[in-house]
């Protein structure tokens, strides 16, 4: 790719892609090359991974133009499955809670990505895997980072899903803070989401059904 230098210090290895640091146009970047699974068809991995690097440049876009603090697509090759951002340098915002515990800074964390994913929402873009870990705390705002597993649908349940897999993250990482954490989040995300009422059904739904799930096999 052109304006690359060719040194990769390998930032992380991921079951879909792996991430490297690297020098674009003079600056830090970051390349995510995306991997084709050995199990998988090479003729139909080489496809989807084309399309899927395409959705998640244009939905990183989208949210660029929305106001959402992402990392900015500074270069696509979809046909290889090459992706290069912007690189986010900060504190990943589980660290931060870990070490610093839920203080003021963590609590203005919350109220954005409760807001980020109110307009990400609003624009159907679904993140896929909303974690502490997939947050970044820069200049004290919220970058959400990892979009690797997001797509677009209008359907209220797969929001109520993004949702759950936040709550579902909380309550596994950060037991302690959990209601610290979850109030603030669901309150202002339900205040701004359009369709909040169904997303809040869908997402209740959702966690019956977990639990029913984890009464059948003993867990509670």
């Amino acid at each position: 790719m052109e304006g690359v230098r060719l040194e990769k210090k390998p930032l992380s290895w991921g079951a879909e892609s792996n991430l490297y640091l690297i020098e674009y146009l003079n600056d830090i970047a970051v390349l995510k090359e995306r991997i084709i699974k050995p199990y998988m068809d090479p003729r139909l991995a080489k496809s989807l991974i084309s399309k899927r690097t395409s959705s998640e440049a244009r939905i990183l876009m989208d949210c660029i133009k929305a106001g959402i603090r992402v990392p900015y697509p500074l270069k696509v090759d979809a046909e290889n499955g090459l992706l290069i951002i912007s690189y986010i340098s900060g504190e990943v915002f589980r660290d931060y809670l870990n070490e610093k515990g839920f203080d003021e800074l963590a609590k203005s964390i919350v109220f954005e990505v409760a807001n980020s994913i109110s307009k990400m929402h609003n624009l159907d873009i679904i993140h896929g895997d909303l974690t502490t870990s997939n947050i970044i705390i820069k200049d004290g705002n919220a970058f959400i980072i990892d979009f690797g597993l997001s797509f677009r649908s209008k359907r209220e349940e797969d929001k109520a899903m993004d949702l759950r897999i936040f709550e579902r993250a909380v309550e596994s990482t950060h037991p302690e803070y959990k209601e610290k954490i979850l109030e603030p989040f669901f309150s202002t995300y339900f205040k701004n989401a359009a369709g909040s009422e169904k997303i809040r059904k869908s997402l209740e739904d959702i966690r019956l059904r977990g639990r029913y799930v984890r009464e059948r096999r003993g867990e509670i």
